[in-house]
């Protein structure tokens, strides 16, 4: 009850016996448990009852970092974990984390530290998180800075483990291959359903209904009958035609081959499209037979991955003794749910004018860098593609264009590439395009790029990127120089927050900062032909933000107020900058007054 417990009541609830009295209470918010715990030595001992604050746990938060080993005390008896120390633990997480969101809206100045000090707790914040995204009331004074900061926080929450997952790998240590490639989908999640805890529990369920449906078949003709009692062989091929049976491999419009969506793992298992490349297919039919007892990994196979599953030591794959060498078999779950023949794959290879001596190779299980490295060239070509389709790659509920390149750049830039020479020179490549992408799209990550300088050690480039750590960090505390709008300014006619149309190309957007006249170089002036407008570059200009997420600079001539209201697109990138969207002024409320104190 609101307020607390009520000392008046205790009485005759303390005349029930133990049992309903713990009943009770576990239904009790927890708040109201603490307060009658006060009233009497026997309610404070029956509130201190673990498997009552264990429930509590359960139910009041859905994610738990990695350190607290949650699925491990679930296992125990409620006695052997403190439950109610761990509810205060993450209580109090909760408050000093809303606490340190609430002080980083109110200034520019730290809203990055803060940023960063939050998303630190990684997972015993998604929850809170979450709920700010999700729930925070249209009515909210800061309803869109809200959302998107939460938003930003997941994002920083799931990048860093991704980053952690190939940091992993590139160090030699074990990964599996569904966390390698799920690492991808971590900076396109932000806070959709798919992470990889999630990946992992939709992997398992899948497993099971294999067992399931295998039982269902044959409970008549066999009562004893069970998935466990296949061979290897037929274990492959049941587990492939259940996952197509089910649409969760394979792409049936072959021309949307290419489509970003396809390069990850999670939305071929949670989106209603299940669409996927045939790397992720295989790699969703390797996991999945893996729990269920079948050693399956991707092949080297160029240009279209295939399935190799291998006989288990001492036994054929048809189940039969075989001290002889591993058997090995071919599964294209992508295309089919039957055994591709080995010589069928090697005419292929000769086809394309492989060295017989180099079949081996392509036949054989690939490793899970090569696999990464695979998929991240292979979300480059879709980025490319998705590029020239401007409109389609920004509409609601896809990946996010930018965010997938991001994701693209930071495992190029931590593994580089299988042969560690090549790796140097992939990492100096792309590390100007991924500090470029940060300073555009994610300048919250400044706890990611300090990771960066070892990856060059020995190289100025170390030094150069420990200064740009240095130079963003000094930014961020101090904050930019303010812009009022003093004499100079009274020529400058639209204000920060602004929503506009662009006159002669039509895309929309709004207004982040202005200049009170063109403070481009000579080269970009001449470049846009600034020059050739009607009013040249002695007029005010605007940095503005796009519908496409992209960042532009564009002279007032050009710039139209219209009369609808900003597309949803636009409402989810303004809360970076701006409180809400303000209908009887149709504008954005500044959440940047720091830098421009009059707008």
């Amino acid at each position: 009850m609101p307020g607390g417990f009520s000392p008046g009541i205790a009485p005759a609830l303390l005349r029930l016996p133990d049992e309903l009295l713990e009943a009770i209470a576990s239904n009790l918010p927890a708040s109201d448990l603490v307060a009658f715990g006060k009233t009497c030595k026997r309610a404070h001992k029956i509130t201190y009852e673990s498997s009552i604050w264990k429930q509590h746990c359960i139910s009041t938060w859905r994610y738990w970092e990695e350190r607290h080993d949650l699925p491990g005390k679930l296992e125990l008896p409620p006695g052997q974990t403190d439950w109610r120390r761990l509810y205060s633990e993450r209580a109090q997480i909760d408050r000093e984390a809303l606490d340190i969101f609430n002080r980083m809206l109110l200034t520019q100045r730290g809203r990055y530290e803060r940023m960063q000090q939050i998303a630190a707790h990684r997972y015993d914040v998604k929850d809170l998180m979450l709920s700010l995204k999700n729930e925070t009331p249209d009515s909210a004074e800061d309803v869109l800075a809200r959302r998107y900061h939460a938003n930003a926080i997941l994002g920083q929450v799931h990048r860093a483990t991704a980053v952690e997952k190939w940091m992993s790998l590139q160090q030699g240590q074990p990964v599996k291959l569904e966390e390698a490639l799920g690492a991808y989908d971590l900076f396109v999640l932000a806070g959709d359903k798919g992470d990889l805890g999630e990946i992992k529990n939709e992997l398992g369920r899948i497993a099971q209904l294999i067992k399931e449906e295998y039982r269902n078949e044959n409970q008549d003709a066999d009562e004893g009958a069970e998935f466990d009692g296949l061979t290897v062989r037929q274990k492959a091929i049941r587990i492939a035609r259940y996952l197509r049976s089910a649409n969760l491999v394979g792409n049936p419009d072959a021309e949307d081959y290419h489509a970003l969506r396809n390069n990850f793992i999670s939305l071929a298992l949670f989106d209603d499209k299940h669409t996927s490349l045939p790397l992720q297919s295989v790699a969703i039919y390797c996991a999945v037979a893996e729990r269920l007892g079948v050693t399956a990994s991707p092949s080297n196979f160029p240009q279209h991955v295939h399935a190799v599953i291998q006989s288990p030591p001492g036994q054929s794959l048809d189940g039969t003794a075989a001290p002889s060498p591993t058997e090995f078999m071919y599964m294209d779950p992508w295309n089919s749910g039957d055994e591709v023949p080995q010589d069928q794959l090697q005419q292929r290879l000769r086809q394309m004018g492989v060295p017989p001596g180099q079949h081996a190779h392509y036949l054989g299980a690939a490793a899970t860098l090569e696999m990464v490295l695979r998929t991240g060239r292979n979300i480059m070509t879709s980025v490319e593609e998705a590029r020239h389709r401007l409109r389609q790659a920004y509409s609601p509920g896809g990946p996010d264009v930018e965010a997938a390149w991001y994701s693209m750049l930071w495992s190029m830039l931590i593994l580089g590439d299988s042969n560690p020479l090549a790796a140097k020179q992939r990492r100096r490549q792309c590390l100007g395009y991924l500090i470029e992408h940060f300073h555009a799209h994610f300048p919250e990550d400044i706890g990611l790029i300090e990771l960066t300088p070892p990856l060059f050690e020995g190289e100025y480039k170390q030094q150069a990127l420990q200064d740009l750590v240095d130079s963003a960090r000094a930014a961020d505390r101090d904050g930019k120089k303010p812009s009022p709008r003093d004499a100079d300014a009274d020529a400058v006619r639209f204000r920060v927050g602004d929503h506009f149309r662009h006159r002669r190309y039509g895309y929309e957007g709004f207004i982040v900062g202005w200049d009170a006249r063109c403070s481009a170089g000579p080269r970009w002036i001449e470049q846009m032909r600034v020059n050739q407008l009607p009013r040249g570059a002695d007029q005010p200009f605007y940095n503005v933000v796009a519908d496409d997420n992209s960042h532009r600079y564009v002279a007032e001539e050009n710039i139209e107020i219209p009369h609808e209201t900003p597309s949803q697109v636009l409402m989810g990138l303004a809360g970076r900058y701006f409180k809400r969207w303000d209908e009887e002024r149709r504008a954005f409320m500044s959440n940047i007054r720091d830098e421009y104190p009059d707008d």
